[in-house]
């Protein structure tokens, strides 16, 4: 196993991180198919379009975990970051700072300019927070 700084995001594959952020999913979502979505990000092995990141506190507990796909339609041909799932844990509420730094990090590595997803909850504070904008179900937000 490698060394782990706690509070800090890293890319991940390994199947117990995997179902770590499995089991979170399915306390918020119990209709959710995590046989699938364990599948889906495992899938980022091979596709490269998938990427799982997951952060352990200084004792390995899970505090946060975003999984997030790279896509493109074919009526739009330009990239996007969509985030199939965020979790943090509430004990750690700065450590959203950390997490949206880690997506935008990310969407500016891989020249996307635009990451979406669709919340259920709280979608005044991700606009408010994180300068996302709600458009239906859906937020976004312009990286440069």
């Amino acid at each position: 196993m490698i060394n782990i700084k706690p509070f800090t995001p890293y890319l991940t594959y390994d199947p117990e991180d995997l179902n770590n952020i499995c089991a979170k999913v399915h306390i918020w979502d119990n209709d959710a198919d995590i046989k699938h979505f364990y599948q889906f990000m495992r899938s980022g092995l091979f596709n490269h379009r998938v990427l799982p990141f997951i952060a352990y506190n200084e004792n390995n507990n899970m505090i946060g975990c975003v999984v997030v796909s790279v896509s493109q339609s074919p009526m739009n041909p330009d990239d996007v970051l969509y985030i199939q799932w965020l979790w943090i844990d509430p004990h750690y509420p700065s450590f959203w700072k950390k997490g949206m730094e880690l997506l935008v990090e990310l969407c500016q590595k891989l020249k996307i300019k635009k990451m979406v997803g669709n919340t259920r909850r709280l979608p005044k504070a991700m606009e408010k927070k994180f300068g996302f904008i709600q458009t239906d179900a859906i937020i976004e937000k312009e990286v440069s």
